[in-house]
């Protein structure tokens, strides 16, 4: 496994590798070309940025059978995709700030998908070598709005609704990994990757027939 991020110094930022307790800057993202420059830099001295910098950044709904069962959805038999703005995306240790505190606000904790090498119409099978790696993320959800306009875009794409890394990991299996949430120490999300109803190689090659995905673009695979 390898480990990418975006980090800022001062007011510099870049991209880089972390290999224990050094950053290991790259000429370009990381997405697009891994170039180190030879330059290293502590990781205690520089600030963890954004680890991507989308053109498009993709949701999918219904992905879990116990979510599509909270929701009182049932399901589609294909994947549900939205849009959320690159513009919601938020570092780590970043303040999430409510758009509308007297809303109902959830937290959706989900497994993201940073796309490596341009996809369009890609089959299922090879799916997997369009993406770079993997990350966190939060789809922040306002519920409220959700359900009086009856879309997703808006209420999931306030300025922070979309806190993303630390880093992005690359050469790791994620069929059968743990995803959780806690809030303020309390489990409140706990699930396996495997519980998935669609693959990311699925989600991947779904997306892909209905638009051409970049390098650097995220798709939120689903919360439990």
């Amino acid at each position: 496994m390898r480990t990418f991020g975006g980090f800022r110094s001062g007011e510099e930022s870049f991209y880089g590798e972390v290999r224990g307790d050094d950053v290991h800057v790259l000429a370009r993202p990381h997405w697009i070309d891994i170039d180190p420059t030879g330059e290293v830099r502590k990781l205690a001295d520089v600030n963890v940025d954004l680890p991507v910098a989308s053109s498009k950044l993709i949701a999918v709904g219904l992905n879990y059978a116990d979510h599509i069962a909270e929701m009182k959805r049932t399901p589609l038999g294909t994947p549900l995709i939205w849009f959320k703005a690159p513009s919601s995306l938020l570092p780590h240790n970043g303040a999430i700030e409510i758009a509308f505190p007297e809303h109902q606000t959830d937290f959706e904790v989900e497994l993201a998908v940073v796309i490596g090498g341009l996809a369009k119409n890609v089959p299922t099978k090879g799916a997997l070598d369009h993406v770079f790696g993997y990350t966190v993320g939060l789809d922040i959800s306002d519920r409220d709005l959700q359900k009086s306009e009856k879309q997703f875009g808006r209420c999931k794409s306030f300025d922070t609704y979309t806190p993303v890394g630390p880093f992005v990991y690359s050469d790791v299996d994620v069929r059968d990994l743990p995803i959780e949430l806690r809030q303020n120490g309390e489990m409140r999300q706990q699930a396996r990757t495997s519980q998935m109803i669609y693959s990311v190689a699925e989600i991947v090659s779904f997306a892909s027939r209905a638009m051409t995905l970049k390098p650097g673009d995220v798709i939120l695979t689903g919360t439990p």
